[in-house]
């Protein structure tokens, strides 16, 4: 019984005199999640794209916010993708859309693995490659997106949807990697 009043105590006197760690790293986490997202175009999609993942995220490197980003994003663009292939497969609607988003899933992948194994000694060339990459999922996208304004239809709204919400996370992945590619750091 001492034992466990004993604990009792001494939780209690940790939790007044050290106020929860936790809370207070989140706290810091949401702070540099949302100074990071200021300089996008889609802040409170960026915000809350990123904030299930901020916490891995060291609070000061482009690097790191970009490589999240460019994930998220490439993540959103599978996940289309599939939805596409196997639920219009054969579709003339959706055709040249599932042709697009697999193309952006590949050049994000591309953007994403380059951002893991970045090379101090080839910014640039990385650099260059890596917008060009994101730039063209983007063009992806919106080539989707103007491919389907012919047809009509639930699915197509819903298609539609999903891709506009993809380009807004690569656009958003592309404001990081710029402001990575301006900042000449490989942090």
């Amino acid at each position: 019984m001492a034992s466990i009043i004993s604990f009792l105590l001494i939780s209690s006197l940790l939790l007044v005199c050290f106020p929860s760690f936790h809370a207070r790293n989140t706290s810091d986490y949401h702070f540099y999640l949302r100074r990071a997202c200021n300089d996008t175009p889609h802040r409170n999609l960026c915000t809350r794209s990123l904030a299930p993942f901020s916490h891995n995220t060291p609070t000061g490197s482009p690097r790191e916010w970009a490589h999240l980003a460019v994930t998220v994003a490439m993540s959103e663009y599978r996940r289309i993708s599939i939805y596409l292939v196997k639920k219009h497969q054969g579709s003339p609607a959706f055709t040249d859309c599932t042709e697009c988003m697999r193309d952006a899933t590949v050049q994000l992948q591309s953007s994403e693995y380059e951002l893991k194994n970045f090379d101090r000694t080839k910014f640039e060339l990385q650099m260059n490659d890596i917008e060009t990459w994101v730039s063209a999922a983007l063009t992806d996208a919106n080539t989707c997106i103007d491919g389907l304004m012919y047809y009509k239809g639930d699915q197509v709204g819903a298609v539609k949807h999903r891709v506009l919400k993809a380009a807004h996370l690569c656009s958003n992945a592309l404001a990081f990697v710029n402001k990575l590619a301006s900042s000449k750091s490989t942090n």
